[in-house]
């Protein structure tokens, strides 16, 4: 302990560092020598690499104010994945980055997102100056760092005009990350444009190909034809005007369809007492909504193979059909109908190509590259579906890469629902954790005016409610899913419950 400092006078270590630092402050004012070479070896650390004095944190401070925060400081060692404070902690400690690296991160979405790199000579720490503060990120050591940390007791020993500074150069460097992120966000911006021109115009070059193709033409034409008895009851079934009695003259031109009718209605699933073996009570007793689900089913069911792999992609267009004629509802649109039939049709492409390479084995890869959206749509034309429906399959894809805005007016509505359907079926199935094509997702909530402005809160509060409520009126595979669905959320609710009340996340 400096020699004049009386015993006496020091009460406790805040008293103490300041003695030390006053006797410090006063050999360096009258020169002496060992002092002065003790406090360049602090500021330099005799290494290049950890130079104090070049820190952003302390520009314009002078030789001895910058010996006054070395005095101050304490210099921690970090190693590769080390955390030196999580977001939400209440530090407020302030860090020089005297060598190595410091990522960023931030909870957005419910997903921790690396929002910036830190180097040497930068500081971090800003809600040391700022009372009550929580840190908005969490901080972790990106490879060895030699860190030096001013912790509050320490910083508020700090002379006023230090402190000022060193705040000030806080709001230098934040304008400086904020000029940084706006010429990158430009940059982005043209990026994102350049990429959405490319791939709009292989979209567009792709269908005209496509259309005038001899091989597509000649694929298309090998594959069966919708039933005409099919076609011609969906249209009647989307009709408003369409009576029980038409539904029954048309369906009974189809004796295998009346066959799939009756076996629905006599299934264990209903329990009736007694079995209904009119075709005109079952169609009255099911309602227009199931039997347009049966002749769509049936139909396309007609011109596949009945394999497992066929019947997982008809399982998934019924369940993105179920939810796609729920959202239809919740957003007060007035065609679920027709949504519902876009969500059943949907993927008629993957089934071509699934057929295709079930044929020609060593094409595999090959077939593999052709666009689902483009066969279906093409598909579904030649079969004489609605105009709605083969081109709002086409366009399914966009709202992957592109904003409503840019899909085409006229089936704008049409690609949003079944893209947020699409959405719904990866939750319900448990896939959240997977890299789903959400770029664009709250803006097509927004577009269809949900009572929610993001999907989250409207999958969890609005369509699930709403979907296990109804189940029951669903074909069997689409209760099967959302029993399974029901089951997985159950759980996750429980163990995250679990994971609360002893202080654990869940993710």
């Amino acid at each position: 302990m400096p020699k004049h400092i009386p015993k006496r006078a020091l009460s406790n270590d805040k008293d103490v560092v300041v003695a030390i630092l006053k006797e410090l402050c006063r050999r360096h004012t009258q020169g002496d020598k060992n002092t002065a070479k003790w406090r360049k070896d602090m500021i330099s650390n005799n290494d290049e690499k950890s130079d104090i004095s070049q820190n952003k944190l302390l520009r314009g401070l002078k030789e001895n104010e910058i010996f006054e925060v070395c005095a101050l400081g304490k210099n921690k060692f970090y190693n590769t994945g080390d955390t030196l404070f999580k977001e939400g902690d209440s530090d407020q400690t302030v860090y020089l980055i005297l060598h190595g690296a410091i990522k960023l991160m931030q909870t957005l979405n419910g997903k921790e997102k690396d929002i910036a790199v830190l180097q040497k000579g930068d500081g971090l720490g800003d809600t040391a100056f700022i009372k009550d503060s929580k840190r908005i990120v969490t901080a972790v050591a990106l490879k060895s760092s030699h860190i030096m940390a001013i912790d509050k007791l320490s910083k508020d020993m700090l002379s006023s005009e230090i402190q000022l500074r060193m705040y000030n150069n806080f709001n230098q460097m934040a304008s400086e990350r904020i000029g940084g992120h706006i010429h990158r966000d430009t940059k982005l911006i043209d990026q994102i444009q350049y990429l959405g021109t490319r791939i709009r115009k292989l979209i567009h070059t792709n269908s005209e190909e496509y259309k005038n193709s001899e091989l597509i033409r000649d694929i298309l034409e090998n594959i069966q034809s919708l039933p005409v008895y099919s076609s011609n009851l969906l249209l009647l079934l989307q009709s408003d005007r369409a009576s029980a009695s038409e539904v029954v003259e048309q369906a009974k031109l189809d004796p295998s369809l009346v066959g799939v009718i009756l076996k629905t209605i006599n299934s264990a699933y209903y329990g009736l007492r007694c079995k209904i073996s009119d075709v005109q009570h079952a169609i009255t007793y099911l309602g227009f909504n199931q039997v347009y689900q049966l002749v769509v089913d049936h139909g396309v069911k007609s011109t596949m193979p009945d394999t497992p792999e066929f019947q997982e992609l008809q399982c998934h267009s019924n369940v993105v059909s179920f939810f796609s004629f729920e959202l239809a509802r919740l957003c007060n649109k007035n065609t679920p109908l027709m949504h519902g039939t876009i969500g059943l049709l949907h993927d008629i492409g993957k089934s071509v190509i699934l057929l295709l390479k079930k044929q020609h084995k060593k094409l595999a890869i090959l077939i593999d590259l052709l666009d689902h959206a483009r066969i279906g749509s093409l598909l579904l034309e030649k079969w004489n579906v609605p105009a709605t429906v083969y081109k709002s399959v086409e366009y399914q894809c966009f709202p992957e890469f592109f904003p409503p805005s840019e899909v085409p007016e006229e089936f704008r509505e049409y690609a949003a629902v079944l893209y947020i359907s699409h959405i719904c079926y990866e939750y319900a199935k448990g896939n959240e954790k997977k890299e789903l094509p959400v770029a664009f997702l709250d803006e097509y909530v927004t577009y269809l005016n949900f009572p929610e402005k993001s999907f989250m809160p409207l999958f969890k509060n609005h369509i699930m409610p709403s979907v296990y409520k109804k189940m029951n009126a669903c074909p069997e595979n689409v209760r099967k899913f959302l029993m399974e669905s029901k089951t997985k959320i159950l759980e996750a609710e429980s163990a995250l419950d679990k994971n609360v009340d002893i202080g654990g996340k869940f993710f």
